[in-house]
């Protein structure tokens, strides 16, 4: 940190500023055509936004790569590969009032309800009677239990009659035994047995997919059981709600639309704030500032039309528009409009050198431009090493902010600086036409009215305000309170919860979040399913590999929580219950099971099972079972039920979720698989710490890469890079105390705000670092005055502006939005706090030190900032500069 002899900057930043000054030479130039053609390139490239839906993959778009939920969706997939994913939506009642379902004019809703769905929902003209093939009694259950109370209704007005037993969970109709425990919920029983309260409901639509429907069809009709039951059906008792994947994927894009309109909003207050500021300051420097409204609001301008090129060239490129990209705008407008702040004050300070236009414009371009090149060069960094994140949403989402902040990057050198050399330009001559006129009352030049005269006041408290910061009892003040803000946050950080629930992906007026409450608080902890899937079953006839496969399924059924045998679908079971009671004692039917027997053939073949298959009490069993080209069973599924208070937990869920995976794999030679609805979300928590850990330090280690080569000086990027990590970990931990878990999103947000992180305690280093460069003899105080008047009014208009601005979103109930403003908040208070106090406590701190072992060095007479940058770019200072410093 001692003085050089050359005033040479580091070979990076001397090598950018001299391209950057070559660009800075061809904008003046040409800013017209400039300005035409990236109009022109964002035309072309932002089109594509327009036609592009919103489409998420909330199958496996939240799943990490290589989690063995993939794995398992492709043999459930595989299993039903002949046909194609099988149609599957849910009807889900409770009653309005909080009461009981059991209650005979409310169950009277529920059966018209169910009604509606099976005999009204239509696309393509199929209804669900239609369409229901081998799962047309699936809800049967529920009808028989209508009929039970209609019953016994009658019953009551006519004592000859006797009252049906509506037990719970199996209740007996002719005979019959049927399970109602997929279909009621939150049941309480008298002592018979009887229900005497029902707080939920489910019915279910499945169906194969019928020929020459395609997945788009298939999501229709998804989509239709949800949008017209919650549209069309209105009832005074109940609530019905329509649940599938596709309505689930659904609201989480109207969750993403959501968002947009508030860019709107938040424009309009980023420039409000832009021009406000701009005037003051203008005022204060007294300058004219009618041309700067327009630099000011097209300040903001830009950054959107970066995204949108971004955006659409992705779209072109055959990326997804997700959900997650919706927040993209608001990353780049708040790093594009920090961008404009630091060019417009750069443009303050340049335009009145008595040099050419174009000069000026260089000036600006090397005055500002390395400053917009490190916190670009940092973002751009923070979202590659996201791109390598096991998340595909999070891929995308990285991808997109990287290629944003390319553009945004490229239009802040050549779309905007053209705006301000246009601008600037008629800015001078309005004020050389103003002079002209006021030439008889002023007797002085227009040189004159510059910013030294004016500037003494604010020095000077900048000075002071430098020699407090650079006293050594202050510099232990910061010290002892920066140990217990680290101590705060890391425990804060160490106690953060990893967590995703599809309630964290939808707005707060989605019909999602009463189902999954009701999921959660009365289905699963009361009928919980895994599907295992056999894909090696071998020779059934064989009794010994009969007994194997016997022996897999109960396994499963051994578990503390297992509801029973008797709730697992397991066709081998019932099948053999239909041999032994020889066909339900009708021999037509038995015939086929005879006659295999009989023949020496499998009694486990399709022939003869035939019987079996078409009895409609067994009917939906056809589902389960794929058979060869022999007629030999190949592959089968069953589904076994468990219950326990905690499973509408998730750490309860990820539990039994690990047992289930350890019991499939004992039996490798049948190859056994599970399937659970909830894995693909459950396998996120193995990855998402380790993830999260990794490309925090990789990101973090990039920037320390970064802040060498742009300021070569071991000391002053330790200083920058540790409050970077220190600005990181107050995120981290206080986000933990504000009640953010780790999630994909805000994993996703907390590594861009690293890059946002760098703004504040780069900025202030670097221009530390350069005023040691330009004064080697200057005292550390000294030059912290002279970085915080160059940077310091730019960081409180970015900073006040970013939290204006991301406060808008607080209209937006969701959780997205509401990580992003908790995030980009603490990013810019932690981050101011740490470059306007504690980064140059200790750049003053480690100088001082440093130089009580080496003094500076004398040096030569140095020149002003603006001509040494002139000088490092290889221009030389006109000779009217040198005089006007010397003056």
């Amino acid at each position: 940190m001692h003085a050089k002899s050359e005033h040479r900057a580091p070979l990076v930043p001397r090598y950018l500023e001299k391209i950057l000054y070559r660009i800075g030479l061809f904008v003046a130039d040409h800013h017209y055509a400039v300005l035409v053609v990236t109009l022109i390139i964002t035309a072309v490239t932002s089109v594509k936004v327009a036609f592009t839906p919103q489409e998420d993959d909330i199958k496996t778009g939240y799943t990490p790569f290589g989690a063995r939920s993939l794995h398992e969706m492709d043999v459930y997939n595989d299993f039903f590969a002949h046909k194609g994913d099988p149609i599957a939506a849910f009807l889900l009642i409770s009653a309005k009032d909080g009461g009981s379902l059991h209650r005979p004019e409310y169950f009277d809703e529920v059966i018209r309800a169910l009604d509606f769905i099976s005999g009204n929902v239509t696309h393509l003209g199929r209804t669900f009677y239609d369409l229901c093939t081998d799962w047309c009694l699936v809800n049967e259950p529920i009808r028989q239990y209508a009929n039970g109370l209609n019953s016994n209704k009658i019953a009551d007005s006519d004592s000859s009659l006797v009252r049906m037993n509506l037990s719970f969970p199996i209740m007996e109709v002719l005979g019959a035994e049927l399970d109602m425990s997929a279909n009621f919920f939150g049941v309480k029983n008298d002592a018979n047995g009887s229900i005497n309260f029902l707080r939920v409901i489910v019915a279910h639509f499945r169906a194969d997919v019928p020929e020459g429907w395609t997945a788009d069809d298939v999501k229709a009709y998804e989509r239709n059981v949800s949008t017209k039951l919650h549209s069309e059906f209105d009832s005074q008792l109940i609530d019905a709600y329509g649940l599938s994947l596709t309505y689930t994927a659904d609201e989480i894009v109207r969750t993403g639309m959501t968002i947009f309109p508030y860019i709107a909003i938040g424009f309009i207050i980023m420039c409000g704030w832009s021009i406000t500021t701009l005037i003051i300051s203008s005022i204060y420097l007294r300058q004219s500032f009618k041309r700067r409204i327009s630099m000011a609001i097209l300040g903001c301008v830009v950054p959107l039309l970066a995204t949108s090129s971004s955006l659409g060239l992705l779209f072109w490129m055959g990326f997804r528009f997700g959900s997650i990209l919706c927040v993209t705008p608001f990353l780049i407008l708040a790093l594009g409009v920090s961008d404009s702040y630091l060019t417009i004050q750069s443009w303050i300070h340049v335009r009145d050198l008595q040099v050419p236009h174009r000069d000026k414009i260089a000036a600006v371009m090397v005055d500002s431009g390395p400053s917009i090149t490190i916190t670009s060069l940092t973002n751009v960094l923070a979202a590659a090493i996201g791109i390598y994140t096991p998340t595909p949403e999070i891929q995308l989402f990285c991808i997109g902010n990287l290629v944003a902040v390319l553009f945004d990057y490229i239009y802040q050198l050549t779309m905007y600086m053209a705006i301000v050399s246009i601008d600037g330009q008629k800015e001078i001559a309005d004020e050389e036409a103003a002079k002209e006129r006021a030439k008889k009352e002023m007797d002085r030049e227009m040189r004159s009215v510059s910013i030294a005269p004016v500037q003494v006041d604010l020095s000077r408290v900048l000075e002071s305000y430098a020699d407090w910061l650079s006293n050594g009892f202050t510099s232990i003040i910061i010290f002892f309170c920066l140990i217990a803000y680290w101590w705060y946050s890391i425990k804060g950080a160490l106690s953060i919860k990893i967590l995703l629930s599809p309630d964290k992906l939808v707005i707060q007026d989605s019909l999602l979040l009463p189902m999954n409450y009701l999921r959660d608080t009365y289905i699963n902890p009361n009928y919980t399913t895994v599907n295992i899937f056999v894909n090696k079953p071998g020779d059934l006839d064989d009794p010994a590999q009969l007994k194997r496969v016997k022996a897999s399924i109960e396994a499963f059924e051994e578990y503390p929580e297992c509801l029973g045998a008797k709730f697992s679908h397991f066709w081998l079971r019932d099948y053999e219950r239909f041999i032994n009671d020889g066909g339900n004692e009708d021999a037509e039917d038995y015939d086929d099971v005879s006659s295999s027997a009989a023949n020496n053939t499998s009694i486990y073949s399709k022939s003869s099972m035939k019987s079996f298959l078409e009895w409609p009490e067994f009917q939906h069993m056809n589902a389960f079972m794929r058979f060869d080209e022999n007629e030999t069973i190949s592959r089968f599924f069953v589904t076994v039920s468990y219950h326990g208070d905690h499973l509408g937990e998730f750490d309860e869920q990820s539990r039994l979720l690990h047992k289930w995976r350890e019991t499939a794999d004992r039996f490798p030679a049948l190859g056994v698989e599970i399937f659970s609805d909830n894995s693909i979300f459950i396998d996120q928590v193995d990855t998402m710490l380790p993830a999260t850990l990794s490309t925090s330090f990789c990101t973090l280690f990039c920037m320390f890469v970064v802040c060498f080569l742009f300021m070569y000086d071991a000391c002053t990027v330790i200083v920058a890079s540790s409050s970077i990590a220190s600005i990181c970990i107050g995120v981290f931990g206080l986000l933990a105390y504000w009640g953010v878990d780790l999630d994909p999103l805000s994993m996703a947000t907390t590594n861009i705000c690293i890059g946002f992180s760098v703004d504040f305690p780069a900025h202030v280093t670097y221009h530390y670092f350069r005023e040691g460069l330009e004064d080697g003899q200057a005292a550390p105080a000294k030059r912290i005055a002279r970085a915080l008047v160059a940077i310091g009014f730019p960081l409180l208009q970015n900073g006040v502006s970013i939290v204006v601005f991301v406060s808008c979103l607080l209209f937006v109930p969701t959780y997205m939005s509401e990580v992003f403003v908790k995030t980009m908040f603490l990013v810019v208070v932690i981050g101011f706090i740490h470059g306007l106090m504690i980064v140059p406590v200790f750049l003053c701190a480690v100088t001082n030190v440093y130089n009580m072992f080496r003094p500076p060095t004398n040096d030569a007479k140095s020149l002003s900032s603006f001509a040494r940058l002139l000088q490092w770019a290889g221009v030389t200072p006109s000779t009217s500069e040198k005089d006007m410093q010397a003056s």
